[in-house]
């Protein structure tokens, strides 16, 4: 007996654009471009735009397609470029899956407020492309078109392992439909082709980006507490309305659109496990917010509107807590990752700190942190390596600075801590701290204080005891 074919896609029709689409959609875009030309550089982002002065196949992290993107287009354009075609791609993927243009537009508008969305389309990171890949991946499985899916799912690799669930979603279906397409095979092997590369770089570094992954995701103290810390992060970061609606779609939607209801409830499932097992990260599920702007973009107006105001409502609150801050907490997580970075230009002058100190002496500076160094690296263009950090990174597998005796050093951290003792006890003496206040609105956001070690020590001198 042959395997039922899919069902055939409807006939998109053409009709007017929702007036209020096109409010949202604007709405959205000033807002992603203030946000992403009047901040600082996001607190990991800085990170990424050192992997593009190292490209390689892998990083210990993640995949290496934030890298390159931001080699070519740097960091603002990869994430304005990969949010604004995701938003397109949303609109392709709804308008193939209910035939009509103004249910695209809903679905569009309703992504483009979605906040992980908006954080992805702002601030460069692997999340930018990935759910730029994601969605092309998505919308080409939709449409059985095979080569655009292997490729799309291919990049989504590229961009950060959890791509993977794509597939595991796209395999749901098929069970279900009781139909694999010959075609599907060779999508799967076109994203094997894309993701080999990584496979091999990691095979080189004693497979550092996996072990990391999977001990990040699963490894450490988890349960409940955890778990309820992932649904409030949903309530955040896919909206306290979208999030719920997603769970709904998932198990009620309707049965011919199974696989995007896979694509919602795949992530939010893997990763809610996750959380049981371990403290995650609140976007990890991110993808799971693509299907469900499409499903709710065919839900009743009411829900509709209630996912967009509320995420609306979410994404001005946040954007202008940015600019205009007026709540006060002890320490702003929000304003810490995106304002007062921009004072470490004044390590470029380090003369100017220490008196009497030739700039050009300084051989690298320092940090207790990865995010740290690659904010100092970004503003100073100085080079940078990590000290004593608690977090193994991809600095661990970079080789170390090359320091002549003689030459000086500088050590920067965030309200401390002093330069080890490893380090401090290859030099003949250390001076500071110099303080570096980064402040925004009156607030103090970063208080950066600065060493200077002076003089490496000749060679065989410059031993811990």
């Amino acid at each position: 007996m042959s395997l039922p074919s899919p069902p055939a896609a409807p006939t998109a029709t053409a009709g007017p654009v929702p007036r209020a689409c096109l409010v949202v959609l604007a709405v959205s875009a000033v807002l992603r471009l203030a946000l992403a030309l009047g901040t600082d550089v996001y607190f990991d982002t800085a990170y990424y735009w050192q992997w593009a002065r190292h490209l390689a196949w892998g990083y210990y992290d993640h995949p290496p397609l934030a890298a390159w993107l931001v080699a070519v287009l740097g960091i603002h354009a990869t994430a304005l470029v990969c949010g604004a075609l995701t938003v397109a791609a949303v609109w392709g993927l709804a308008r193939d899956v209910y035939g009509d243009s103004a249910a695209a537009w809903r679905a569009a508008a309703l992504w483009s407020v979605v906040p992980v969305g908006m954080v992805a389309g702002v601030w460069a990171t692997p999340d930018s492309p990935l759910l730029l890949f994601w969605t092309l991946g998505l919308w080409a499985l939709w449409r059985e078109r095979w080569v655009w899916a292997g490729l799309a799912c291919g990049l989504a690799l590229l961009s950060k392992y959890p791509a993977v669930l794509l597939g595991l979603a796209f395999l749901l279906a098929s069970a279900r439909a009781r139909r694999l397409p010959w075609g599907a095979w060779l999508t799967g092997a076109l994203a094997v082709l894309c993701f080999v590369p990584v496979v091999l770089w990691n095979s080189r570094h004693e497979w550092v980006g996996f072990l990391f992954q999977l001990r990040h995701g699963f490894k450490g103290w988890g349960g409940w507490n955890t778990f309820g810390e992932f649904l409030g992060g949903q309530l955040a970061i896919g909206g306290p309305v979208l999030f719920p609606l997603a769970l709904v779609y998932a198990v009620r939607g309707p049965r011919e659109q199974f696989l995007l209801r896979m694509a919602a409830v795949v992530p939010l499932l893997f990763f809610g496990y996750a959380a049981t097992r371990a403290r995650g990260e609140a976007n990890w599920p991110e993808t799971a917010y693509v299907a469900a702007c499409v499903g709710v973009a065919g839900m009743r107006p009411a829900w509709r509107r209630a996912v967009t105001v509320s995420g609306l409502a979410v994404v001005l609150a946040v954007g202008s807590h940015v600019f205009f801050p007026v709540v006060r907490a002890e320490r702003d997580r929000l304003l810490w990752r995106i304002r007062g970075w921009n004072v470490l230009r004044e390590l470029a002058t380090p003369e100017k700190l220490f008196p009497g100190m030739d700039a050009k002496n300084v051989a690298a500076i320092y940090a207790p942190s990865y995010q740290l160094a690659s904010h100092v690296a970004y503003y100073t263009g100085a080079v940078t390596d990590t000290g004593a950090s608690p977090r193994f990174s991809q600095y661990d597998l970079w080789p170390d600075p090359v320091i002549a005796p003689g030459q000086d050093v500088l050590w920067v951290g965030e309200g401390g801590p002093p330069p080890p003792d490893d380090l401090a006890a290859r030099f003949t003496a250390v001076e500071g701290p110099v303080e570096l206040a980064g402040d925004f609105r009156d607030r103090r956001v970063h208080t950066f204080l600065v060493w200077r070690l002076r003089a490496l020590k000749p060679t065989g001198d410059n031993v811990t005891p």
